[in-house]
């Protein structure tokens, strides 16, 4: 078993199953920045149930360069990591980045939908 809803008591067996479920939506992205894999994903149930997942449970769906320096709070940082409901892509070359792509994988996925 992948996750199960506590309100509705929904059980999904896979990760593939949950992303590829329709009633879900991301609606958010909490970092951890001593741990960014300990970060969250906030995503909401279409029984009104918010479901938090941690970042660690997709960062293999990724692809692309992982860098080692964290520009946050940098003037080239967009300060969306410092903000939850900021789900955009973002272009600096910042440990943090590889969070922002997992979400825009998200995006563009057939079924599940972004806030």
């Amino acid at each position: 078993m992948f996750k199960q809803c506590n309100t509705c008591k929904h059980i999904w067996e896979s990760r593939d199953e949950f992303i590829s479920d329709g009633n879900i939506i991301l609606i958010g992205y909490q970092a951890n920045f001593m741990n960014l894999k300990a970060g969250h994903l906030y995503f909401n149930h279409n029984c009104k149930n918010t479901i938090v997942l941690s970042t660690d449970q997709f960062t293999d769906l990724r692809a692309g360069p992982t860098f080692s320096e964290r520009k946050t709070g940098t003037d080239e940082c967009p300060q969306y990591c410092l903000k939850k409901e900021a789900l955009d892509s973002c272009q600096v070359e910042c440990e943090c980045a590889y969070v922002r792509d997992i979400i825009q994988l998200f995006r563009h996925e057939e079924h599940i939908k972004i806030a």
